[in-house]
């Protein structure tokens, strides 16, 4: 299923955040359990706030619809929720509408999704092989998104605060929108009743919004700056402005559901990089050739996690340098610093390469513990992320 338009997504979206019935996790399943269409799809996801519910509950319904009567489970959700509503109410009838409106986006889906299978199917049937097919439907980079977040100050007093997170997310909003970038940055020094307030449901909202507007072609970077602990089960969480330590699991930012949120996008491109402690993962060509460059790195897709240290080592800050160390040797990678073949672009493992030698020299010549950056990559090829062979005006 193609999805949800995103103009559609937002109008339902909000008006959802308004309904009482998503209150609670309890007060919602209460509820659903009670309506027999909806019976399959009972035990919904569990959220910490309204926005985390709301976001969670759409991605669930969207796709699901009842063998019997082909219903879509979304749009059985706010059938419930008009019958809840009395007629003389506004929102009655502005549930009418979003299901007229939900019913004929999935349908025209729908219609879409039997043409590309009739389509597909008759390729192969003609002879083409299954796995040409998909790489024809590999295309370059069309657009790239970044989603930044630094937090300096944190409202537990356990944790003290950092100099440089909010320095580092500007600095590097600004490179990447040289590049081509179109930016949404988060952090503490924006007014505390901001939507980019760097405070959970914010931060998760968000990042939510902005994996369900990015395309399949194109490519998603993230990038934290901000403290980061092992929580329960020595899991990595990433602690934001108004993370508790006594409730981490609750209140901290789980670095399993930003790769979740990042994987739920239609982006086959997906860059998170973590300049924060304990974030660490285990980690488990001279070019000329304009067929091999297309191949390897303009069609490169998966998923790349670069963590600033490994789980057990601390990132640091520089004062010297005015930013957080991985941080600062990132944008210099970025800058095309990384890029040793001259190419003419810089890909994920350049910033890899780069920012490792980077930290060990620095760590040396400053007479400090050494910090390895980590990585993690899923997919084919080198994903560009930093391309200079183009004008980005």
């Amino acid at each position: 299923m193609a999805g949800i338009p995103p103009e559609l997504y937002q109008k339902l979206r909000q008006f959802l955040l308004e309904c009482e019935q998503f209150e609670s996790d309890r007060t919602l399943r209460s509820v659903v359990s009670t309506y027999q269409p909806l019976r399959p799809w009972r035990f919904l996801p569990q959220a910490n706030s309204i926005a985390s519910r709301v976001n969670a509950v759409i991605s669930y319904l969207q796709d699901k619809s009842r063998s019997d009567t082909k219903e879509n489970a979304l749009v059985l959700l706010l059938r419930l929720l008009k019958d809840l509503i009395e007629e003389e109410d506004q929102r009655h009838q502005q549930l009418v509408n979003l299901i007229l409106e939900l019913e004929n986006a999935f349908a025209d889906n729908s219609t879409l999704d039997n043409l590309k299978l009739e389509t597909k199917t008759e390729t192969i049937i003609r002879g083409t092989k299954k796995r040409k097919l998909e790489e024809e439907k590999r295309q370059p980079i069309k657009n790239r998104w970044a989603f930044l977040v630094g937090v300096n100050r944190y409202n537990d007093p356990g944790v003290h605060n950092l100099k440089f997170c909010v320095k580092d997310v500007q600095k590097l909003e600004k490179k990447l929108k040289e590049l081509g970038y179109t930016v949404m940055c988060l952090h503490d020094s924006l007014e505390s009743d901001s939507g980019r307030f760097p405070i959970h449901n914010n931060i998760e909202a968000e990042l939510i919004n902005l994996c369900n507007m990015v395309d399949v072609d194109d490519l998603l970077l993230v990038h934290f700056a901000c403290h980061g602990k092992l929580g329960r089960d020595e899991q990595p969480m990433l602690i934001v402005r108004d993370t508790r330590l006594s409730t981490i699991e609750k209140t901290g930012l789980s670095l399993a559901d930003m790769k979740k949120y990042m994987h739920s996008s239609k982006a086959r491109r997906l860059v998170l990089t973590l300049d924060a402690c304990h974030m660490g993962v285990e980690t488990g060509r001279e070019i000329d050739d304009p067929q091999f460059i297309h191949n390897a790195y303009e069609l490169a897709e998966g998923f790349a996690l670069i963590a600033a240290s490994t789980a057990q080592q601390k990132a640091l800050e520089s004062p010297e340098k005015n930013s957080g160390v991985f941080t600062h040797y990132l944008i210099e990678g970025l800058n095309g610093e990384a890029d040793r073949e001259q190419k003419g672009f810089v890909t994920v493992d350049d910033i890899k390469t780069y920012v490792l030698y980077s930290l060990r020299r620095w760590s040396i010549e400053n007479d400090q513990v050494i910090q390895e950056p980590t990585a993690k990559t899923e997919g084919l090829g080198d994903m560009i992320v930093a391309d200079y062979r183009y004008s980005h005006d």
